[in-house]
């Protein structure tokens, strides 16, 4: 692993652990065994530095969730694997999910910032609610709307588990979740 990519591991790292405000540049030069001179080098000021995290983690969530997506499948098909694969792999990633939480609502993030980062994955999920909704399976509600239910529905599932293990005592099936995650956005008449 080269310098940089140890900064940006530390910095996620210590964002998941300690949150945003509270991991300075000395904190992240410690974790990643460098002078915060060496940060500078690869980023100008902490923002950049924060935005380039996002970047990363918003390229290893869209990896996480179209790994192994059959384009050529249903619809329902295809949204069952982005769900699943989202779910599992921020079950299997905490750390991950916990940047996610912090960095997605974070004032650093501008917006054209987060639309940069969420493109590629809004490029195959967008279509797949317009076909949904040509077919009839999907409720006539805007993509962001329905992504946000959909994603935050696991979030929190995921978030409550995590840091409230016995509220949730079941253990959540792969077909649990999509009956959640359908039940959010499927047309019914």
């Amino acid at each position: 692993m080269d310098k940089r990519e140890l900064i940006i591991t530390a910095t996620c790292d210590l964002i998941a652990e300690n949150g945003l405000q509270a991991t300075p540049i000395s904190m992240v030069a410690k974790e990643a065994c460098c002078g915060a001179g060496t940060i500078y080098r690869y980023f100008e000021t902490k923002e950049e530095l924060i935005e380039d995290v996002y970047l990363t983690l918003m390229e290893r969530f869209t990896d996480a969730c179209l790994k192994d997506l059959d384009e050529s499948a249903s619809v329902r098909e295809q949204l069952n694997s982005v769900w699943l694969n989202l779910y599992h792999y921020m079950r299997e990633v905490p750390r991950d999910a916990l940047l996610l939480d912090q960095l997605s609502v974070a004032p650093a993030i501008r917006g054209e910032l987060q639309e940069q980062g969420k493109r590629r994955l809004k490029e195959k999920i967008d279509p797949l609610f317009e076909r949904g909704r040509e077919e009839g399976l999907i409720k006539d509600i805007p993509d962001d709307v329905l992504g946000v239910f959909v994603y935050g529905g696991i979030s929190t599932l995921l978030r409550t588990d995590r840091n409230a293990p016995c509220a949730v005592p079941t253990e959540v099936t792969d077909e649990m979740l999509l009956s959640i995650c359908w039940g959010a956005i499927e047309k019914r008449d």
